[in-house]
């Protein structure tokens, strides 16, 4: 296993190990109803990256058949991740132009569209026998345009996110760590979107193709968790106000 690998396979772990810490720390504030969505979001990011990773895909999907069922489950989370961060981060930004472009008529058309396209040629490509990332049947067309179409949703909401983001951080008037935080998200939504048009070159990403969208998660996870640790100490400083009231 060259180096490439090695790291394209590393980022993957640290990847699904930070997914695990953030929906973790999440969970206390379950109970006061604290970030319910960021929290559906990582989990279901955390077992996407999970499949992502070739001995769990392989068993997974074993289980299920061996028909590749789980990489359609993948796609299918991943929609619903960049659903969710698009309706929280346009808030968290203040958006309502973001929201609109990912919860209006549009984003609702171009998703179900995503939708229709990716269960569509999935149905009609020829994928017996688990094969990570579908590898195995690349030569296909209709594998092909199915990876094209799981790329479409989350190349446009983090199109839609990278200009609110970049604001937030450009905002003097904001905590330091939500600065902070909106970068990370900044970097990981460019990221994505780079990624995305890449692949609609010849260019061979080679062990970019893992290494990108995967950096992409784990600076989104980052600044999610600050983010998390910005409302947090937020609610702690007003409750200490308050009691010196």
């Amino acid at each position: 296993m060259g180096e490439p690998r090695m790291t394209a396979l590393t980022i993957q772990w640290v990847a699904l190990g930070l997914c695990v810490v953030g929906a973790a720390v999440r969970i206390p504030g379950l109970r006061k109803r604290h970030g319910r969505t960021i929290f559906a979001a990582l989990v279901l990011l955390t077992v996407a990256v999970a499949l992502s990773i070739e001995p769990i895909y392989l068993a997974v999907d074993g289980f299920l058949g061996g028909a590749n069922i789980a990489n359609l489950l993948l796609r299918l989370m991943l929609y619903a991740v960049f659903l969710l961060l698009g309706i929280r981060m346009a808030a968290a930004f203040d958006s309502n132009l973001a929201r609109r472009l990912v919860v209006g008529p549009v984003g609702v058309t171009i998703l179900a569209l995503v939708v229709a396209a990716t269960l569509y040629f999935f149905v009609t490509s020829e994928l017996s026998g688990s094969s990570t990332a579908l590898r195995d049947f690349g030569d296909q067309d209709t594998v092909q345009h199915y990876a094209a179409a799981g790329r479409l949703y989350p190349g446009y909401v983090a199109a839609c996110l990278v200009i609110p983001a970049v604001a937030a951080v450009l905002d003097h008037e904001a905590r330091t760590i939500h600065r902070v935080a909106s970068a990370f998200l900044a970097c990981s939504f460019s990221i994505v979107v780079v990624f995305v048009l890449l692949r609609l070159t010849p260019v061979n990403l080679m062990a970019w193709d893992i290494v990108l969208p995967f950096s992409a998660i784990v600076l989104t996870v980052v600044g999610l968790c600050l983010i998390w640790l910005s409302h947090t100490l937020g609610r702690r400083r007003t409750r200490q106000a308050n009691k010196l009231v």
